[in-house]
Protein backbone atom coordinates (compact mmCIF):
# COMPACT_ATOMS: atom_id res chain seq x y z
CA UNK A 1 0.00 0.00 0.00
CA UNK A 2 1.45 3.21 -0.86
CA UNK A 3 1.18 5.93 1.40
CA UNK A 4 2.11 10.09 0.68
CA UNK A 5 1.11 13.37 2.28
CA UNK A 6 1.61 16.83 1.37
CA UNK A 7 1.12 19.76 4.25
CA UNK A 8 -0.93 22.31 2.44
CA UNK A 9 -1.32 24.54 5.58
CA UNK A 10 0.39 24.73 8.29
CA UNK A 11 1.83 27.50 10.68
CA UNK A 12 5.31 27.38 9.16
CA UNK A 13 6.06 27.61 5.10
CA UNK A 14 8.88 26.13 3.64
CA UNK A 15 10.71 27.49 0.89
CA UNK A 16 9.10 30.12 -1.33
CA UNK A 17 6.82 30.48 -2.97
CA UNK A 18 5.03 28.40 -0.03
CA UNK A 19 2.77 30.37 2.46
CA UNK A 20 1.58 29.69 5.75
CA UNK A 21 -0.63 30.89 8.50
CA UNK A 22 -2.34 29.61 11.90
CA UNK A 23 -4.04 26.72 10.49
CA UNK A 24 -3.93 22.93 9.09
CA UNK A 25 -4.05 21.17 6.05
CA UNK A 26 -2.82 17.85 4.56
CA UNK A 27 -2.98 15.91 1.13
CA UNK A 28 -3.68 12.32 1.68
CA UNK A 29 -2.73 9.61 -1.16
CA UNK A 30 -3.78 6.02 -0.42
CA UNK A 31 -2.87 3.64 -3.92
CA UNK A 32 -3.88 7.04 -6.46
CA UNK A 33 -7.13 7.67 -3.95
CA UNK A 34 -6.86 11.01 -2.48
CA UNK A 35 -8.52 12.73 0.44
CA UNK A 36 -8.08 16.03 2.54
CA UNK A 37 -7.50 16.52 6.12
CA UNK A 38 -8.91 19.83 7.70
CA UNK A 39 -8.47 22.85 5.07
CA UNK A 40 -6.83 25.76 7.14
CA UNK A 41 -8.19 29.13 8.09
CA UNK A 42 -8.09 30.59 4.69
CA UNK A 43 -7.30 30.22 0.91
CA UNK A 44 -3.26 29.15 1.43
CA UNK A 45 -4.01 25.72 1.25
CA UNK A 46 -5.15 26.37 -2.10
CA UNK A 47 -2.24 28.42 -3.09
CA UNK A 48 0.31 25.74 -2.14
CA UNK A 49 -1.35 22.86 -3.34
CA UNK A 50 -1.20 24.54 -6.96
CA UNK A 51 2.51 25.18 -6.39
CA UNK A 52 2.96 21.30 -5.64
CA UNK A 53 1.09 20.40 -8.84
CA UNK A 54 -2.34 18.67 -6.45
CA UNK A 55 -5.29 18.32 -8.41
CA UNK A 56 -7.94 19.02 -5.42
CA UNK A 57 -10.73 17.95 -7.96
CA UNK A 58 -9.79 14.66 -7.59
CA UNK A 59 -10.37 14.26 -3.82
CA UNK A 60 -13.10 11.73 -2.51
CA UNK A 61 -13.99 14.01 0.46
CA UNK A 62 -13.04 16.20 2.87
CA UNK A 63 -12.63 15.71 6.89
CA UNK A 64 -12.74 17.96 9.36
CA UNK A 65 -10.40 16.81 12.45
CA UNK A 66 -12.50 19.64 14.81
CA UNK A 67 -14.68 22.50 14.56
CA UNK A 68 -11.73 25.26 15.03
CA UNK A 69 -11.12 28.33 12.57
CA UNK A 70 -7.91 27.33 11.60
CA UNK A 71 -8.78 23.77 10.73
CA UNK A 72 -12.17 24.73 8.87
CA UNK A 73 -12.14 28.69 7.73
CA UNK A 74 -11.07 27.54 4.53
CA UNK A 75 -14.05 25.63 3.69
CA UNK A 76 -15.81 27.93 1.55
CA UNK A 77 -12.62 28.82 -0.90
CA UNK A 78 -12.06 24.83 -0.42
CA UNK A 79 -15.43 24.28 -2.13
CA UNK A 80 -15.41 26.91 -4.64
CA UNK A 81 -12.05 25.32 -5.99
CA UNK A 82 -12.47 21.81 -5.88
CA UNK A 83 -15.87 21.51 -6.82
CA UNK A 84 -18.57 19.62 -4.34
CA UNK A 85 -17.42 17.56 -2.33
CA UNK A 86 -18.41 14.76 0.78
CA UNK A 87 -17.41 16.65 3.75
CA UNK A 88 -16.93 14.08 7.14
CA UNK A 89 -17.16 15.28 10.85
CA UNK A 90 -18.78 15.22 14.22
CA UNK A 91 -22.24 16.54 15.48
CA UNK A 92 -21.08 18.91 17.10
CA UNK A 93 -18.66 20.51 15.06
CA UNK A 94 -20.57 23.80 14.10
CA UNK A 95 -21.39 24.10 17.50
CA UNK A 96 -20.41 27.91 18.89
CA UNK A 97 -16.64 28.13 19.91
CA UNK A 98 -14.55 30.72 21.62
CA UNK A 99 -10.84 31.39 22.88
CA UNK A 100 -11.25 33.71 26.30
CA UNK A 101 -8.13 35.97 27.29
CA UNK A 102 -9.66 37.53 30.54
CA UNK A 103 -12.56 39.83 29.17
CA UNK A 104 -11.60 39.44 25.52
CA UNK A 105 -13.72 36.72 23.53
CA UNK A 106 -13.09 35.61 20.22
CA UNK A 107 -14.76 33.56 17.90
CA UNK A 108 -12.70 30.80 17.37
CA UNK A 109 -15.60 27.97 15.44
CA UNK A 110 -16.24 27.16 11.92
CA UNK A 111 -17.15 30.64 9.95
CA UNK A 112 -18.86 29.21 7.44
CA UNK A 113 -22.40 28.02 8.55
CA UNK A 114 -23.72 24.46 7.90
CA UNK A 115 -26.58 25.70 6.24
CA UNK A 116 -24.71 27.11 3.53
CA UNK A 117 -22.23 24.73 3.23
CA UNK A 118 -24.78 22.26 2.83
CA UNK A 119 -25.49 24.18 -0.91
CA UNK A 120 -21.96 24.34 -2.08
CA UNK A 121 -20.82 20.42 -0.54
CA UNK A 122 -22.70 16.90 -2.06
CA UNK A 123 -23.13 15.96 1.82
CA UNK A 124 -22.42 16.67 5.12
CA UNK A 125 -21.96 13.31 7.23
CA UNK A 126 -21.78 13.94 10.81
CA UNK A 127 -20.80 10.95 12.88
CA UNK A 128 -19.68 10.52 17.02
CA UNK A 129 -18.14 7.13 15.37
CA UNK A 130 -15.35 5.67 13.60
CA UNK A 131 -16.37 6.22 9.32
CA UNK A 132 -14.61 4.24 6.43
CA UNK A 133 -13.77 7.68 3.90
CA UNK A 134 -12.17 5.18 1.49
CA UNK A 135 -10.74 1.75 1.52
CA UNK A 136 -8.58 1.15 4.85
CA UNK A 137 -9.19 5.15 5.44
CA UNK A 138 -10.90 5.61 8.55
CA UNK A 139 -11.96 8.63 10.81
CA UNK A 140 -12.03 7.84 14.56
CA UNK A 141 -14.38 9.49 15.43
CA UNK A 142 -14.61 9.85 19.30
CA UNK A 143 -11.66 8.95 20.99
CA UNK A 144 -11.59 7.26 24.32
CA UNK A 145 -9.85 9.49 27.13
CA UNK A 146 -7.32 7.57 29.27
CA UNK A 147 -4.63 9.37 30.72
CA UNK A 148 -4.48 11.42 33.42
CA UNK A 149 -2.25 14.16 32.28
CA UNK A 150 -4.58 15.03 28.80
CA UNK A 151 -7.79 17.32 29.60
CA UNK A 152 -9.98 20.41 29.01
CA UNK A 153 -7.55 23.47 27.77
CA UNK A 154 -7.68 26.90 29.19
CA UNK A 155 -8.99 29.75 27.47
CA UNK A 156 -11.10 27.37 24.95
CA UNK A 157 -14.84 27.15 25.55
CA UNK A 158 -18.26 26.01 23.59
CA UNK A 159 -21.63 27.63 23.55
CA UNK A 160 -24.14 25.23 25.54
CA UNK A 161 -27.54 26.20 26.09
CA UNK A 162 -26.66 29.81 25.33
CA UNK A 163 -23.68 29.68 28.15
CA UNK A 164 -20.05 29.08 27.52
CA UNK A 165 -18.29 26.16 28.75
CA UNK A 166 -14.90 24.51 29.25
CA UNK A 167 -14.90 22.65 25.68
CA UNK A 168 -14.16 18.88 25.83
CA UNK A 169 -13.43 18.66 22.12
CA UNK A 170 -16.05 15.88 21.85
CA UNK A 171 -15.52 16.61 18.28
CA UNK A 172 -11.58 16.01 17.81
CA UNK A 173 -10.94 12.81 15.94
CA UNK A 174 -7.90 11.03 13.37
CA UNK A 175 -7.53 9.88 10.38
CA UNK A 176 -6.47 6.78 10.00
CA UNK A 177 -4.83 4.87 7.38
CA UNK A 178 -4.62 0.77 8.12
CA UNK A 179 -2.09 -1.12 6.19
CA UNK A 180 -0.62 -4.53 6.61
CA UNK A 181 2.82 -3.20 8.60
CA UNK A 182 0.94 -0.47 10.81
CA UNK A 183 -1.26 2.71 10.87
CA UNK A 184 -0.50 5.77 9.30
CA UNK A 185 -2.30 8.22 12.22
CA UNK A 186 -2.96 12.21 10.81
CA UNK A 187 -4.17 14.28 13.73
CA UNK A 188 -5.56 17.55 13.46
CA UNK A 189 -4.41 19.35 17.08
CA UNK A 190 -5.08 16.09 19.18
CA UNK A 191 -6.88 18.24 21.40
CA UNK A 192 -8.55 15.11 22.97
CA UNK A 193 -4.77 14.25 24.10
CA UNK A 194 -1.86 12.72 21.67
CA UNK A 195 -1.80 10.03 23.37
CA UNK A 196 -5.11 8.95 23.86
CA UNK A 197 -5.57 9.11 19.83
CA UNK A 198 -2.78 6.96 19.56
CA UNK A 199 -3.93 4.50 22.12
CA UNK A 200 -7.14 4.60 20.62
CA UNK A 201 -5.90 3.61 16.86
CA UNK A 202 -3.18 0.77 18.59
CA UNK A 203 -6.87 -0.57 20.50
CA UNK A 204 -9.23 -0.05 16.96
CA UNK A 205 -6.82 -0.77 14.27
CA UNK A 206 -3.61 -1.48 14.67
CA UNK A 207 -0.05 -0.61 16.17
CA UNK A 208 1.19 2.98 15.11
CA UNK A 209 4.01 2.93 12.33
CA UNK A 210 3.70 7.11 11.55
CA UNK A 211 2.23 10.18 13.22
CA UNK A 212 1.47 13.19 11.07
CA UNK A 213 0.10 17.02 12.51
CA UNK A 214 -0.28 18.75 15.31
CA UNK A 215 -0.31 18.05 19.27
CA UNK A 216 -1.32 20.97 21.09
CA UNK A 217 1.74 20.66 23.34
CA UNK A 218 3.07 24.03 22.49
CA UNK A 219 -0.07 26.42 23.56
CA UNK A 220 0.99 26.56 27.27
CA UNK A 221 1.06 23.03 27.68
CA UNK A 222 2.20 21.89 31.09
CA UNK A 223 6.01 20.45 30.94
CA UNK A 224 4.81 17.41 32.51
CA UNK A 225 2.01 16.50 29.94
CA UNK A 226 5.16 17.26 26.78
CA UNK A 227 7.59 15.06 29.05
CA UNK A 228 4.63 12.37 29.87
CA UNK A 229 3.87 12.25 25.70
CA UNK A 230 6.96 12.79 24.50
CA UNK A 231 8.11 9.35 27.29
CA UNK A 232 4.53 7.44 25.12
CA UNK A 233 6.32 8.63 22.09
CA UNK A 234 9.35 6.50 22.87
CA UNK A 235 7.55 3.73 24.21
CA UNK A 236 5.78 3.08 21.00
CA UNK A 237 8.51 4.26 18.97
CA UNK A 238 6.85 5.03 15.24
CA UNK A 239 9.00 5.28 12.25
CA UNK A 240 8.13 8.90 11.35
CA UNK A 241 6.58 11.71 13.48
CA UNK A 242 5.69 14.56 10.97
CA UNK A 243 4.81 16.81 13.66
CA UNK A 244 3.72 20.49 13.90
CA UNK A 245 0.89 23.18 13.36
CA UNK A 246 0.11 24.00 17.80
CA UNK A 247 3.30 22.22 18.57
CA UNK A 248 5.36 24.84 18.81
CA UNK A 249 9.31 25.24 17.84
CA UNK A 250 10.26 24.82 21.62
CA UNK A 251 8.88 21.46 21.63
CA UNK A 252 9.69 20.23 18.11
CA UNK A 253 13.34 21.39 19.00
CA UNK A 254 13.09 18.84 21.90
CA UNK A 255 11.16 15.74 20.06
CA UNK A 256 14.01 16.62 17.81
CA UNK A 257 16.79 15.80 19.81
CA UNK A 258 15.27 12.96 21.42
CA UNK A 259 13.41 11.11 18.20
CA UNK A 260 16.54 12.21 15.76
CA UNK A 261 15.63 11.15 12.09
CA UNK A 262 12.58 9.43 13.07
CA UNK A 263 11.02 13.15 13.69
CA UNK A 264 10.56 15.63 10.63
CA UNK A 265 9.30 19.02 11.23
CA UNK A 266 6.12 20.09 9.15
CA UNK A 267 6.25 22.82 6.80
CA UNK A 268 3.64 23.68 4.14
CA UNK A 269 4.65 22.60 0.91
CA UNK A 270 6.08 19.41 2.55
CA UNK A 271 5.24 16.04 0.43
CA UNK A 272 6.63 12.65 0.92
CA UNK A 273 5.80 8.91 1.32
CA UNK A 274 4.81 7.12 4.62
Amino acid sequence: MEVKVAILADNISGMPPFKAEHGLSVWLEVDGRSFLWDVGQSDVALHNANILGIDLRAVEGIGLSHGHLDHAGGLAPMLYACGPKKIYTHPVAWAPRYMVFGDVKRFAGIPLRKDACETMCSGIEMSRGPVEVMPDVWLTGEVPRVTDFEGPEPMLFIEKDGELVPDPFDDDQALVVKRPDGCVVLTGCAHSGLVNILKHVADAYGPVKAVCGGTHLGMGAPVSKVEATMDFLEEILPDRMIINHCTGSIVMSRMLDRFGERFIPGTTGMMLPL
